[in-house]
């Protein structure tokens, strides 16, 4: 495997397919067109070639188990087509499974320590510029083109939009933390900064999954990398600047966004859907489309016509702001049993923990090697409250993470 890692970065097609994903990974932020144009070629120059090939192996070799659920997954989503109602929308959904084509990609080309520095390197002037991009759209500036759901002057998250934008940034500053944790010289302060505004700028945007998934991945990471060895007074004194710190945030930028999450369950336990927010409303749907066929579900893209239905019966007392179609949950986890019933939620159950069991057990102090379960972790708790699994940012940009680390491990046992 050395041996053809070797021969593989000696090759021309190599060097083009790290250029591509390179300058992919910078524009990722801005242009999913052009992101996706540069991905197709890095994807068709790497069949062509081999490297994808020698990914795949290497995804094999280093992750056997989440390869096998994966590809579970990916069957029972293509199966789901037979009894769905909505064969066409089954076949959208199955489409959308692209984006994980470019994790053997991205492994073998992370394998050399220089390209996998360059794409992290060209992952973080991307992001960066990004956040420019948000601070400059926060004071009015507008931005190049038309900006996605939820993303305004109020909430500035640029081209991302504020579900993503959490989960992409949330990774990204646990890892500017890390390596600023490694690094002795003065660039440490300047990626310290850097991090500090990116969770800084997840709570101006309001994205509440983002607080969540901030939350999630600095708690982690603390608890692996510094207080599992420090002793009980300082673990008690470093959670009470942590909570006072929240404290703050909470009742700073994200304090509206909290009252109306505290509100709409209020709501909700109290059975009053219709002053409930639209996602709870959403979920409700869900659920109940499940109760139609809880044994195999409604099949791959049936949920949409099944929920219909419900709306129609039920409309009055849920608060979908006027919708009488809901294309998802919102919920990873109920969009998985309303799909295939309790064996479609198991394979994603497995499928999430295999992912952050590959990550867990590594040494977390090496350089990139978190970058496995905090990708994971992101991905399982955004997934609460959204689609995470099939958004294109989040799904593109964990899988990505995943490669690089999982790319890092290789490097260091070869």
């Amino acid at each position: 495997m050395i041996a053809n890692s070797s021969n593989f970065q000696r090759c021309k097609h190599f060097q083009v397919t790290g250029y591509l994903l390179c300058i992919a990974v910078a524009l990722l932020p801005f242009s999913i067109a052009m992101a996706n144009i540069l991905f197709a070629c890095s994807l068709l120059i790497s069949f062509v070639y081999g490297s994808w090939w020698h990914g795949v192996n290497t995804l094999w070799q280093r992750a056997k188990p989440l390869t096998i659920v994966w590809l579970a997954y990916i069957t029972l989503m293509v199966a789901g087509l037979i009894w769905s109602p909505d064969i066409s929308r089954g076949l959208v959904i199955i489409s959308k499974q692209w984006s994980w084509l470019i994790i053997p990609i991205f492994i073998a080309t992370c394998e050399d320590k220089v390209w996998r520095n360059r794409i992290l390197y060209s992952i973080s002037i991307g992001l960066t510029l990004h956040l420019l991009l948000c601070i400059a759209q926060s004071q009015g500036v507008p931005l190049p083109v038309a900006a996605p759901g939820g993303s305004s002057p109020q909430d500035p998250a640029g081209l991302i939009g504020h579900i993503s934008f959490g989960l992409i940034y949330g990774i990204w500053a646990a890892w500017l933390i890390h390596i600023a944790m490694l690094r002795n010289d003065n660039l440490r302060y300047a990626l310290w900064a850097l991090a500090a505004l990116s969770i800084l700028w997840v709570f101006i945007v309001q994205g509440r999954s983002g607080y969540i998934v901030v939350i999630a991945l600095t708690s982690i990471m603390a608890w692996k990398l510094w207080l599992q060895h420090l002793n009980f007074r300082f673990i008690l004194s470093a959670l009470l600047i942590f909570i006072i710190t929240l404290t703050i945030i909470a009742m700073g930028p994200a304090k509206e966004r909290i009252q109306w999450t505290v509100d709409s369950l209020k709501a909700f336990s109290q059975g009053d859907l219709s002053h409930a927010e639209e996602r709870v409303s959403i979920w409700y749907l869900a659920w109940e489309s499940w109760k139609t066929s809880p044994i195999i579900g409604v099949g791959t893209g049936g949920f949409p016509s099944v929920s219909s239905t419900i709306i129609a019966e039920q409309h009055s007392t849920l608060n979908l702001y006027g919708q009488t179609l809901i294309a998802v949950p919102h919920n990873i986890y109920l969009m998985e049993l309303v799909r295939w019933g309790p064996i479609g939620l198991i394979i994603l159950l497995l499928f999430l923990g295999f992912w952050i069991r590959q990550g867990w057990k590594l040494d977390w102090r090496q350089p990139n090697l978190l970058l496995i379960a905090l990708s994971g972790i992101a991905l399982s708790v955004h997934g609460l409250t959204s689609q995470a699994i099939e958004e294109y940012h989040a799904s593109v940009y964990t899988a990505i993470f995943f490669a690089i680390g999982l790319a890092s491990i290789a490097q260091k046992k070869g």
